[in-house]
C-alpha cells in the first residue's frame, strides 16, 4: 500500500499543471469574474434602483415578495455548487490527456527503463495511473470546485445584502449549504466506474502507439464509424450505426466527462426517465446512482477493466516509443 501512494504521488507530481493548476487557475479566473460582475452590479443598481415591471425600486427587499424570497434563498443554498461546474469540464479534459500519454511519454523519454528497474510491477505502476485518473484528480477538482463555489455564495449573500435584502441568517442556517459538498462527492463511485471504457482505451493506445497517440485513440473510432455509416449508405445494409456511434465511438472518449451518464442513459427507453425540472443536488445524486442499474454501465466497466489489464501486460515488453 505504501508504494502505490508513493506511485500516486510520483503522477501528481510529473502532471501537477493538470491535476493542481489548471482548475486553481480556472477558479481563480472564475471567482475574479463573477466578483466584479457582482460588484458591477451592485453598483449600477445603487446608481439606477432596481426596475422591475416599469416600477422603481430601492432595494431588493421592496422588489421581492416572500415567495420570490424564498425562491431566490433556495437557489443560493441548493444551487450554489453548480458555480464550480466548469472546473468539471476542465477535469475532463485532464483525465482524458492524462490517460492518452500516461504509458506513451515514459516510453517517449526513455524513463520507463529507470522505473522498470524499481521493485515495481507493471500492474502496480498501471494502477497508480487509473487511481491517480479516477480517484485522485477528482477529489482534487472537487475541492476547487468547492472553495469557488463557497465564495460565489458569499459573494452572492454580499451582493444581495449591499442591495438591501440580508440573507446570511437564512443561508448559515441551511442545512443544504453544508450538504451539498457531500452530495457532489457522492457521485464520485458512479464517475469511477462509468469512465473506465474512456481510461482503459486511451491507456491501451498509450502502451503501444509508437507515434501520435491522439490521432490513434479518436482517429481509429471516427474513421470506422464513418466507413460503417458510408458502407451502410452505399450498400443499404440497414445496419444501426446509430448504435456504433453512441456505445462505442462516444462511450469509448467521452465517458471521462463528469455527469456525460444522464445523455448516454436518457437516450435509453426505461432506463433512465426521470425529469431534470426543479431538481436539486439531491435528485442528480438518486438520478446518477441509477445508472447502475442499466448493464450499460457494467459492460463498459468489463471492457475498461480488461483494457487496462492488456495496457498493463503489453508495459511489460515494451520499452520505446
Amino acid at each position: 500500500m505504501n508504494t502505490m501512494k508513493w506511485l500516486v504521488k510520483r503522477e501528481f507530481w510529473e502532471h501537477k499543471g493538470g491535476f493542481f493548476w489548471a482548475p486553481a487557475v480556472v477558479g481563480a479566473i472564475m471567482t475574479l469574474f463573477l466578483a466584479v460582475t457582482l460588484i458591477i452590479g451592485v453598483t449600477m443598481g445603487k446608481q439606477h434602483g432596481i426596475n422591475i415591471n416599469g416600477v422603481q425600486m430601492n432595494s431588493l427587499s421592496d422588489a421581492m415578495n416572500a415567495s420570490e424570497r424564498a425562491q431566490f434563498l433556495q437557489a443560493l443554498t441548493h444551487g450554489y455548487m453548480s458555480t464550480g461546474a466548469p472546473l468539471l469540464l476542465v477535469l475532463g479534459f485532464t483525465v482524458f490527456f492524462f490517460c492518452l500519454g500516461s504509458l506513451y511519454d515514459e516510453r517517449k523519454d526513455r524513463s520507463v527503463l529507470f522505473w522498470k528497474s524499481l521493485p515495481v510491477s507493471d500492474g502496480e505502476t498501471v494502477l497508480s495511473k487509473v487511481f491517480t485518473a479516477l480517484v485522485a484528480a477528482p477529489m482534487l477538482t472537487l475541492v476547487f470546485a468547492t472553495i469557488v463555489s463557497m465564495l460565489a455564495l458569499l459573494f452572492m449573500a454580499t451582493a444581495a445584502a449591499f442591495m438591501g435584502l440580508n440573507v446570511f441568517g437564512a443561508v448559515l442556517s441551511s442545512p443544504a449549504v453544508y450538504l451539498a459538498p457531500f452530495q457532489i462527492v457522492a457521485v464520485l463511485p458512479v464517475y469511477i466506474v462509468w469512465a473506465l471504457p474512456t481510461v482503459g482505451w486511451l491507456m491501451l493506445v498509450s502502451s503501444w502507439a509508437r507515434t501520435k497517440p491522439f490521432l490513434w485513440a479518436v482517429g481509429v473510432p471516427l474513421l470506422t464509424a464513418a466507413l460503417l455509416s458510408w458502407f451502410n449508405a452505399m450498400f443499404d445494409f440497414n445496419w444501426n450505426i446509430g448504435w456504433f456511434w453512441q456505445h462505442i465511438v462516444a462511450r469509448g472518449l467521452v465517458s471521462v466527462a463528469p455527469g456525460s451518464w444522464f445523455g448516454f442513459m436518457n437516450a435509453q427507453a426505461g432506463v433512465y426517465s426521470a425529469s431534470h425540472e426543479n431538481a436539486n443536488l439531491g435528485t442528480l445524486v438518486i438520478e446518477s446512482w441509477q445508472v447502475f442499474t442499466s448493464a450499460n454501465i457494467w459492460i463498459g466497466a468489463a471492457a475498461g477493466s480488461a483494457m487496462i489489464y492488456a495496457a498493463a501486460r503489453i508495459r511489460r515488453w515494451k520499452d520505446e516509443g
